[in-house]
């Protein structure tokens, strides 16, 4: 079998016959107070891009898509410190047009005009970090979709059917009974807006990415050349397998607003910052309570069952998928899940990986990481290929976890 590296300049290279298999990655980890990263393929792989010839590389800017959640979880509990939040209050008390709300049952048949009843139950803070609020994202949840279009064809004006509305929208089902991923971070963080008085951005950037020495992560792409300058473009797997250049953002650079689910962009060396502050409890970011705050199970029984379930059938089916191209995962997945403010909770060892009481999550263009405090280790798996969920990327995921924990990625790995 070929080393790790040697697998991963053939799969970001063409030659010989050979298709190229990923457009590129970054991987960087931190261990025993050291950050060491590895960087393979390019920027692009359109001929016509600009890029196409640029090394991909620790500092090529990425949009983060979902990483960026973990940094609003943060941002919230910076808030909860300084008692400007409460984790387990209605939201209301802060955003009061959440005040009354509804559930969507369906659509009349004859108008198309959704369906809807009184929600009982409040909606926490907690409850919009850990994604068992009741909202969910309009591109993986088609009746949440058909309720945008119907509103946009009766006047209502939104940023993208795909983001979240600035108006509260219905509930998909009863607070804390079941769990399905969506837009609550981004109301966690027009939360932390309404607390103090700045913008999402202007917060991080005052007290999670100045005092981390993050000078290339902003939510205003367009207003930073300098990180702008260093963009990797889009790529898409297309049906049958091959890569194609990606015709468009996917996020819009564009938008006025700060979304605390997916806006932020960033790159390699700054979003391992935030991984490894948490990994080693830094205090420069939270309190140790709060530090243990952000990795705490905070499902109801009802949304842990689903999420469990959920989640367990993925990894099946990555695993097998893995299986049947020959090519078994390196390590497994997590057995048993979670879900805490700061993301998905491991609440077991996975052998030769992460320890009980990790948190990890990723972002749309096939990001991924892992923080275990218990080790003093994170991890970060950086690309910008769509359509999440690639089956290649995640067996490299799983070596990665295991290459780290072996201590074999940091032979040949550059100290950042």
């Amino acid at each position: 079998m070929p080393s790790f590296d040697d697998f991963l300049v053939e799969v970001t290279t063409s030659g010989d016959g050979r298709e190229r298999r990923l457009p590129g990655c970054v991987l960087v980890a931190y261990k025993d107070g050291a950050t060491h990263h590895k960087s393979f393929g390019t920027k692009s792989i359109d001929p016509n891009s600009p890029r196409f010839d640029e090394p991909l590389s620790i500092d090529s800017c990425m949009w983060v898509a979902s990483c960026t959640k973990l940094m609003t979880a943060i941002a919230v509990l910076q808030c909860v410190e300084r008692g400007l939040l409460s984790l387990d209050d209605d939201i209301s008390t802060v955003v009061p047009e959440w005040k009354e709300r509804e559930i969507l049952l369906g659509f009349d048949e004859t108008t198309g005009a959704p369906l809807l009843e009184k929600a009982e139950g409040k909606i926490s803070l907690r409850m919009l970090l850990t994604h068992c609020s009741g909202l969910g994202y309009a591109f993986m949840e088609p009746d949440f979709a058909r309720y945008i279009k119907y509103k946009i064809l009766h006047g209502w004006v939104i940023e993208s059917e795909l983001l979240c509305p600035a108006d509260p929208v219905p509930l998909l089902y009863k607070p804390g009974t079941d769990w399905k991923y969506g837009i609550g971070t981004d109301w966690a963080g027009k939360l932390v807006e309404r607390a103090t008085g700045l913008s999402l951005g202007d917060f991080m950037d005052k007290n999670i990415w100045k005092p981390l020495g993050m000078t290339s992560t902003s939510f205003r792409i367009l207003e930073r050349p300098d990180i702008s300058a260093r963009q990797a473009d889009l790529s898409v797997r297309v049906a049958d397998g091959v890569l194609s250049p990606h015709a468009k953002p996917f996020f819009p650079v564009d938008m006025p607003t700060d979304h605390g689910g997916a806006g932020v962009y960033s790159c390699p060396r700054d979003f391992i910052k935030v991984l490894a502050t948490c990994a080693a409890s830094d205090p420069k970011l939270l309190s140790p309570a709060s530090y243990d705050l952000l990795c705490e199970p905070s499902l109801p029984a009802e949304s842990a069952a689903k999420f469990q379930a959920t989640r367990s059938a993925t990894y099946a089916m990555a695993d097998a998928a893995a299986e049947k191209a020959g090519t078994p995962m390196a390590i497994p997945a997590p057995s048993r899940m979670s879900w805490a403010p700061g993301g998905m909770l491991a609440t077991e060892d996975v052998p030769g990986g992460r320890r009980a009481g990790s948190i990890s999550w990723g972002g749309m263009p096939n990001l991924s990481w892992v923080v275990d405090r218990v080790s003093g280790v994170a991890l970060f798996y950086a690309s910008q290929l769509l359509p999440p969920g690639d089956a290649l990327t995640s067996r490299i995921v799983r070596r990665l976890e295991a290459e780290v924990y072996s201590g074999e990625f940091f032979d040949g790995a550059q100290l950042m």
